[in-house]
């Protein structure tokens, strides 16, 4: 045998391993019975009974802030950046509290994507995610909601979205802001959910943020590794099924003030767990969900307190396990045609940030993005082919 076959052997190996430790993570099981780490204060108007939480329990790798966090002694955190007077390359975001007449005007419709690990540059694979929202949804205002109260301009990317997207918006927030007169503040104020018990405090801050920003002002909410494919302005007060008996708060629409997003609050506020993945999460509004709808088993088309679960081809068409499909050639490049009644595809970032895009090489993933984020794709692969 050469030795070009030996390695070449070697290479497709090497990524075969890759592959199956990834979805071996991220389908491993556990159980979890936890105590509440800080002290009860908030309850729900309608108090919640005893809930078994049926749902599997998974392992991931690491999450952790990339910037430093600053904390006060009244529990208030906020995201320090060290950049000089004048600096061209970092625009200072406005705060979105401070645009209260463009969120709140009747009719509007609020999408959020939200930046939680005080990181000034988003990869590209974000930004195609707020891309392909402002792409798909003109009728829509596009909140890119960023814990880093600047954003990194040298790339030109940015300029180029804002340019081409006028229903874009890209702004920072004051966590205090976000947090009070909710549900969650306690929790907030804590602290527990970035101290050193956790291992992700980018991802707990994050499952706060998103119920406490929709229900300041109502709207969708996106996690950052979908590709948006249908226009998302024609849903309200719905989540999705990821898999079975599991509805995951990785897309979801409520009104302002909705009585489901409180539940979820209260509940995450009184239940929260820093030491396992997914607690605060999905399987926070699926317990919610299961309590509230008298349910043991969620389902498509289930309907109580002014929500509905849609099928998990909404949001998930493809499940968590056979996540490298993304990355594979298709024979259907039309999205429409391969994800029928789909609004995105969800790529499963803990999963797939370590599975490479190669341009043009037919993937599902690249025909998405030359389809959804033009430009975020053509500015990711200026340099390389591999994104």
């Amino acid at each position: 045998m050469s030795s070009f076959s030996r390695v070449t052997k070697f290479k497709r190996f090497f990524v075969a391993s890759v592959f199956l430790v990834s979805i071996y993570a991220f389908a491993s099981h556990g159980v979890y019975k936890a105590e509440r780490p800080i002290n009860r204060m908030l309850r729900s108007s309608t108090p919640f009974q005893e809930v078994q939480d049926h749902t599997p329990k998974t392992n991931t790798e690491e999450y952790t802030m990339r910037s430093p966090l600053s904390r006060n002694s009244k529990g208030s955190v906020s995201c320090s950046h060290e950049s000089k007077s004048g600096d061209s390359t970092l625009l200072r975001l406005n705060n979105f509290f401070r645009n209260e007449t463009e969120w709140k005007a009747e009719g509007a419709f609020n999408i959020f994507l939200i930046e939680t690990s005080c990181d000034s540059k988003p990869n590209y694979r974000f930004w195609c995610s707020v891309e392909s929202m402002a792409q798909q949804n003109p009728k829509g205002i596009v909140w890119y909601v960023m814990t880093s109260p600047v954003v990194d301009l040298s790339d030109g990317l940015v300029k180029q979205l804002l340019q081409k997207y006028k229903n874009l918006r890209l702004v920072t927030v004051d966590l205090d802001d976000v947090f009070e007169g909710t549900p969650l503040e306690e929790l907030y104020r804590s602290g527990a959910w970035h101290s050193n018990a956790t291992k992700w405090p980018a991802a707990n801050l994050s499952n706060m943020m998103r119920k406490a920003m929709v229900w300041h002002a109502g709207g969708f909410y996106s996690d950052l590794d979908v590709i948006c494919i249908s226009p998302v302005t024609e849903l309200r007060n719905v989540i999705g099924l990821a898999e079975f008996n599991l509805v995951n708060g990785a897309n979801f629409h409520f009104d302002r003030h909705h009585p489901m997003l409180e539940k979820f609050m209260v509940y995450l506020n009184e239940h929260f767990n820093p030491t396992v993945w997914g607690m605060n999460g999905p399987r926070t509004v699926s317990a919610v969900l299961r309590s509230v709808c008298k349910e043991n088993v969620l389902h498509q088309g289930l309907q109580c307190d002014g929500t509905k679960i849609l099928p998990h081809a909404a949001f998930s068409p493809i499940q968590p396990h056979l996540n490298p499909m993304f990355f594979q050639k298709t024979a259907i490049k039309d999205m429409h045609e391969r994800f029928p009644g789909s609004y995105v595809i969800h790529v499963w970032n803990r999963i797939s940030r370590v599975l490479p895009v190669i341009k043009d090489y037919g993937t599902i993933y690249d025909e998405a993005s030359k389809r959804f984020c033009p430009l975020s794709r053509e500015l990711a692969t200026k340099k390389s082919k591999i994104y």
